[in-house]
């Protein structure tokens, strides 16, 4: 019967321990989002104005590279 208690217990403190990484990885995640949601509205503030094509079409490269790197360090986590 102790072996079904401790069965039970581990069991417990696994799903504690998942619920709190699943919560500071969904933190970690909106932080992240947050950062590059600024990083969006930068350049779109950059792009209203009389920017080249070739100023606007970097920032834009930027961003996107700062953006797929975010969404694939969210997909492996």
């Amino acid at each position: 019967m102790a072996d079904n208690a401790d069965w039970t217990d581990d069991l417990k403190r696994m799903r504690d321990e998942l619920r709190l990484q699943l919560h500071l990885g969904a933190r970690e995640a909106e932080d992240e989002w947050d950062e590059l949601m600024k990083d969006w509205d930068r350049f779109a503030s950059r792009a209203q104005f009389d920017k080249s094509a070739e100023e606007v079409g970097e920032a834009a490269k930027e961003l996107g590279l700062k953006m797929k790197e975010a969404y694939d360090r969210m997909r492996k986590a």
